[in-house]
């Protein structure tokens, strides 16, 4: 006795989800998540109680930018960085800025940029204290690109601010880095050409694939 109809069916159907869960596999792997940064290592000489003569007008910082993405590289603009400080709970005063020089960052890696800015006017001075801490606001925008096997996204949009809390020895308080910003999931809009294919395909295999479920199960 032969066998009972439908072979083909069920081949075309298996092929259909096959191809539809490949295509959903291709859109998983585009995603990208923002790079997380960080307040790393500041310190403000003046505030320093041990110092006899204490500058004041140096800010020496770290910023440190940490890339999770498991199969993207990251490429960085110029990374500008403004700094002010609080002069009572609601009050800022913009003191100075400072520009980290654009750089690529491979995938799952950590980079910590230095840098140092220049007071003048006593500007520093002017900070008030809260529970015996004076407090700085660090802002920071720039642009990245992704870097997705041979290709590169368009430009996406990257900022982030923190409050940094210095104490009598000048230096940020706590040992962890100071988060800058907020984590954001990205569905690039910037991939390769074959991206749109494959959310095509990922439609197109779904809708089928409830179709022959419909007709045939």
């Amino acid at each position: 006795m032969g066998s009972r109809g439908g072979g083909p069916c069920k081949c075309c159907f298996s092929f259909i989800v096959t191809l539809g869960l490949t295509a959903l596999f291709l859109w998983l792997s585009l995603r990208t998540h923002e790079p997380k940064c960080y307040v790393g290592f500041f310190y403000v000489p003046s505030l320093n109680q041990t110092l006899k003569n204490p500058s004041n007008s140096t800010i020496v910082f770290t910023v440190e930018f940490d890339n999770g993405n498991k199969d993207k590289g990251i490429k960085y603009d110029n990374v500008n960085v403004t700094f002010g400080i609080f002069l009572d709970r609601n009050r800022t005063r913009t003191i100075g800025n400072s520009t980290i020089e654009g750089f690529y960052q491979g995938h799952q890696k950590n980079a910590k940029k230095p840098g140092f800015i220049e007071i003048h006017g006593g500007g520093l001075n002017r900070t008030a204290k809260v529970d015996g801490k004076s407090y700085f606001r660090v802002d920071f925008t720039t642009s990245v690109k992704y870097k997705i096997l041979l290709w590169y996204t368009k430009r996406h949009s990257l900022w982030g601010r923190a409050t940094v809390p210095v104490d009598d020895s000048g230096k940020k308080v706590g040992k962890k880095g100071i988060r800058l910003g907020h984590t954001a999931t990205i569905i690039v809009s910037g991939a390769p050409p074959l991206a749109g294919c494959y959310c095509t395909l990922l439609t197109l295999g779904l809708f089928v694939n409830f179709l022959f479920l419909d007709l045939f199960f």
